[in-house]
């Protein structure tokens, strides 16, 4: 784990009303963007989760990106996104960086799942 930021960040939060939960993990590669890109993308459609729109036009164009998939149905309660950070997203958390994130891909693996069980989608 990247310095300062070893632990699991969990909680529940209410964004407009809906009660949603999560856990979000961030690491760092030491590799490049493309490489965490295709790994994650990879996995993910072989534990049968969906692409988004957006995840799928990246990997039409085989270009790294922010991915974000679905459990299940098209529209599951369930959520998984992983994501660049970059230094907009760190100086909004308050958060510094360690020297690892100037050697590699420094990006965040985030599950949600809307507390109620309904129906949620990727932002595209």
């Amino acid at each position: 784990m990247p310095q300062g930021f070893e632990d699991l960040e969990a909680g529940c939060w209410e964004d407009s009303g809906e009660a949603s939960l999560y856990a979000e993990r961030t690491y760092v590669f030491p590799g490049d963007k493309a490489d965490v890109t295709r790994y994650y993308r990879a996995a993910a459609e072989r534990e049968g989760w969906k692409p988004s729109r957006a995840t799928q036009q990246s990997a039409k164009e085989d270009q790294p990106g922010n991915l974000c998939f679905t459990l299940g149905k098209a529209d599951d309660a369930t959520m998984v996104d992983v994501y660049f950070l970059t230094e907009e997203i760190l100086d909004a958390e308050e958060r510094r960086t360690g020297p690892e994130f100037s050697s590699g891909a420094g990006y965040r693996v985030a599950v949600s799942s809307t507390a109620d069980g309904s129906a949620t989608s990727c932002q595209d």
